[in-house]
């Protein structure tokens, strides 16, 4: 079995094997034209061969370097789901092996240079597990999920055909069917802006989202997502007397849709923010034939009980992390920055 780092001649397979094997949307080897949009981050996609040439497994790492004296290696930074790969049809024998080519590779070649790796491992859908990963403990990854608070975790929905029937009321309240009536009574409708016309005006309702939350958008970062995945993006805005005022940002793979940002503006507050564009998001879905909706990562208890409004199931983060270097590590540490521990 071989193991090498990708190269865009690869791109178009591991893509494919993304697709193949059930993998996240934030495996697909085009967030190399994200990540290393910002010059602090080098993308570094791993892959595995068999004799014939055929992808076993990939694990995408990117380095990251803003801030710290020394890099750190995170699996993926962005999105709930990510990590490594393997093709179903390896036996466990193979998988473990597999995966422990990619560890040892990384050992070889990051543990004098770096401080940290950091990963999330990629969720199954329907295992509702918190049990770690024996093979990670035993390369040295320390189990980071938080068996209290089951926080931070990822919300799904499983959908169902037809949605009116199986979704609307078979598995939303009659709570939440009469709010969105009265929502839409109210003067709120959602488009689906297929030639994203209204992206400016998503762009500034990001921004005043996250600095509500006390963040900043970096708007040409947004901007290049949408150039890199544009053949994989829905944009779903609300409107009210014609004015933009929340939105459903979507990507989506083969099976799943994902619900990856929700801004809106102040006034939105009286139309329970992006309630109605995640609502249309999910519609959306399952009428298109995706097996499911993720609603992305939940930080706070008050988020999942906002998601909890959708039945979505929640799974704990599976997350993971090695020093690679103890004192590179404290070093960074030391001098003041902040660990990350995602």
């Amino acid at each position: 079995m071989d193991i090498r780092i990708a190269t865009e001649s690869d791109r178009e397979q591991w893509n494919q094997f993304v697709d193949r094997e059930g993998g996240s949307f934030f495996q697909y080897y085009d967030w190399k034209f994200v990540y290393e949009f910002t010059k602090h981050n080098h993308y570094i996609p791993l892959l595995t061969r068999d004799s014939n040439s055929n992808i076993t497994g990939i694990f995408p790492l990117v380095e990251q370097k803003a801030d710290r004296i020394y890099p750190w290696l995170s699996s993926m930074p962005d999105g709930a789901t990510g990590g490594f790969l393997l093709s179903n049809s390896l036996n466990e024998e193979e998988k473990n092996l597999t995966l422990n080519l990619f560890f040892k590779f990384i050992d070889k070649n990051y543990s004098r240079s770096h401080s940290l790796i950091t990963m999330r491992e990629q969720i199954q859908f329907e295992n509702n597990s918190i049990e770690p990963t024996r093979i990670l403990l035993d390369n040295g990854y320390q189990w980071m999920v938080n068996t209290t608070t089951m926080l931070p975790a990822m919300h799904y929905l499983r959908l169902e055909q037809p949605f009116e029937e199986k979704i609307w009321n078979g598995l939303w309240s009659r709570g939440l069917r009469k709010t969105i009536r009265h929502i839409q009574k109210a003067g709120l409708h959602v488009i689906l802006d297929e030639k994203l016309e209204y992206l400016d005006d998503f762009l500034e309702m990001q921004s005043q989202t996250d600095k509500k939350f006390g963040g900043v958008t970096d708007k040409e970062r947004v901007i290049q997502i949408f150039k890199v995945f544009h053949s994989k993006i829905k944009l779903f805005i609300g409107l009210l007397d014609k004015r933009p005022i929340s939105a459903a940002l979507c990507f989506y793979t083969p099976t799943t849709f994902y619900l990856s940002k929700g801004p809106y503006l102040p006034i939105a507050s009286e139309y329970l923010t992006n309630t109605l564009p995640n609502c249309a998001a999910i519609r959306y879905a399952c009428e298109n034939g995706f097996r499911y909706v993720e609603l992305g990562i939940t930080n706070t208890s008050g988020i999942a009980v906002h998601k909890n409004k959708f039945k979505a199931t929640g799974i704990p983060l599976r997350i993971y992390r090695k020093k690679l270097s103890l004192p590179k590590f404290y070093l960074n540490k030391t001098y003041g920055f902040m660990m990350d521990d995602r």
